[in-house]
């Protein structure tokens, strides 16, 4: 065998490994902690990606560590899929009651991708239709099924075309679901409050509003993905609070669920949508998976909500998402540079007048320059001119702080650059 590096080439993703090394980010990290990478030879980066957003505490937060190490000795099964997980309805309860859905359920699968499919099915069943709607520039995974939601045609290259049932529309495009849904053919309108993906995008409590409402008169399902902008990252329990609407049909969770330490996904949904499913006869079990209400997922999960409450995190969020924000916008604004998003879900959008001040190509050189003032970001795949931010929902005023210096030094370099050329 040869290095790990070798060993990654040859048995996992070579092409990844390549862009990894072009990128500069193949220094071997040795330690993580709260928002921190520590590399090999003792530089730390600050991590503003936080695993997607599956990181709400960062890196290895003490209090979680020490919850889940009582979790694991203990003697019980971790899998008991002839008997009930307790712990599964401990951790339905809680959700049910933070997302206000009236007498809802919850089912929970082992990733975001498969809280997708699985409530696309659901509302097939419920709906007894197979239309499902989906939102340009969004991203629901990439299983066979989420590919063809995707709000960008680069995930599809190669894949047979989307059945003639799966339509999108453009972002905001009200009226073109209204449309839609007059045909009376809609299972679902699948859309995240915040779109992550395309640059942290944000729906207005009018349209979503006014969504729910064409939902509700054509009999299709309302699903909120909310595997990115879920438990906190907004300043609220939901991105759909934040914006002041209603809780739709179905919710979509994963990602900061456990904390980045487990896969878990859960479907929240009415109870109607739940009897249409598993309430007939012998329907008990009509869809599952293996490692459904695992334990050990369980109790993260728990542990998980226990601690956002006792970190007052979701307080964090709004003041620190500000701070975040402002900092942006005043060193930004004369160069064209603006922030997106709400809470702790944001980006750094460019506009035509950047060209003029900082060359082409801004979104993706200001992204190299920050990872060379030791700062990790993730560019924003269904929109080139932007960056996202995802900090961790602990992420503290001095850390803000480091960002905006760091910020502040990438667009002088840049500048530089373009005036020297």
């Amino acid at each position: 065998m040869g290095t790990k590096t070798d060993e990654y080439e040859r048995f996992v993703n070579p092409a990844w490994s390549d862009v990894v090394q072009l990128a500069g980010l193949n220094t071997k990290p040795v330690s993580a902690s709260g928002s921190w990478i520590t590399m090999q030879g003792g530089s730390r980066f600050l991590d503003f990606v936080s695993g997607y957003g599956a990181m709400p505490f960062g890196h290895h937060l003490p209090a979680l560590l020490y919850r889940l190490s009582n979790d694991l000795h203990s003697p019980l099964p971790n899998l008991n899929p002839l008997g009930i997980s307790f712990d599964a309805g401990a951790l339905a309860a809680q959700l049910i009651e933070l997302s206000g859905l009236p007498d809802g359920k919850v089912y929970f699968g082992s990733s975001g991708v498969e809280a997708v499919d699985a409530a696309l099915k659901f509302a097939m069943v419920h709906t007894r239709r197979k239309g499902i709607l989906t939102i340009g520039g969004g991203f629901h995974g990439l299983s066979h099924t989420a590919t063809w939601l995707a709000g960008n045609s680069f995930w599809r290259r190669n894949l047979t075309p989307p059945p003639e049932d799966f339509k999108q529309v453009d972002f905001g495009d009200v009226a073109a679901i209204r449309a839609h849904l007059a045909r009376k053919d809609v299972a679902a309108v699948l859309l995240e409050p915040v779109q992550g993906t395309a640059g942290a995008r944000v729906w207005n409590r009018e349209d979503l509003a006014d969504i729910a409402s064409e939902c509700d008169l054509y009999g299709t399902v309302l699903i909120f993905d909310e595997i990115l902008s879920g438990l906190g990252r907004t300043g609220d329990w939901f991105a759909y609070q934040t914006l002041r609407a209603s809780p739709p049909q179905m919710v979509l969770l994963s990602k900061a669920l456990t904390g980045g330490l487990f896969p878990v996904s859960a479907v929240l949904m009415r109870n109607s949508i739940y009897q249409s499913m598993f309430g007939r006869e012998g329907a008990a079990k009509i869809h599952g998976s293996t490692f459904s209400g695992n334990r050990l997922g369980m109790r993260c999960g728990l542990h998980v909500l226990t601690l956002l409450r006792e970190l007052k995190l979701r307080m964090n969020v709004c003041t620190q998402g500000e701070r975040l924000r402002n900092g942006i916008e005043h060193a930004g604004a004369s160069l064209g540079l603006r922030c997106d998003g709400i809470g702790l879900a944001l980006s750094i959008r460019t506009t035509p007048e950047c060209l003029r001040h900082l060359g082409d190509a801004v979104a993706a050189r200001l992204w190299h320059a920050l990872l060379n003032k030791n700062v990790l970001t993730i560019p924003a795949a269904h929109d080139p001119a932007s960056i996202r931010l995802l900090p961790p929902l602990n992420v503290t005023a001095s850390e803000i702080d480091f960002f905006i210096q760091a910020y502040e030094a990438a667009l002088l370099d840049m500048q530089n650059e373009q005036e020297a050329t």
